[in-house]
């Protein structure tokens, strides 16, 4: 079930390494060091698709829906406060091959 409700469009993995290599250089892997907190939840993350996949499932549709809802009025927010221009940095916000959310939603 849970690689059933895995779709291109939602993953954020290209989007990200776009905004960390805009904020930190090309080199952003060998600069980042995830923090104790982020490292905790990886594991976590890694230990439930082991021993309770199914559980998972609940995760990615919070987590992709409440990117792909709040992404827009989050990157804006960024956007403003942040002085970004022309969208920079704020990659991981928009989902350029989703036209209509709701419908997107809808049928996912």
């Amino acid at each position: 079930m849970v690689k059933k409700m895995d779709c291109h469009e939602l993953r954020r993995i290209e989007a990200l390494s776009e905004d960390m290599e805009y904020f930190y250089g090309k080199e952003w892997k060998s600069k980042v060091v995830p923090s104790a907190a982020t490292q905790k939840y990886v594991n976590r993350v890694k230990e439930v698709a082991q021993k309770y996949p199914k559980f998972l499932i609940a995760h990615q549709y919070t987590r992709y829906l409440g990117d792909l809802f709040g992404g827009q009025m989050m990157g804006s927010m960024a956007n403003k406060s942040l002085d970004l221009s022309n969208g920079k940095g704020t990659a991981f916000y928009m989902f350029e091959s989703i036209k209509d959310t709701k419908y997107f939603i809808t049928n996912w």
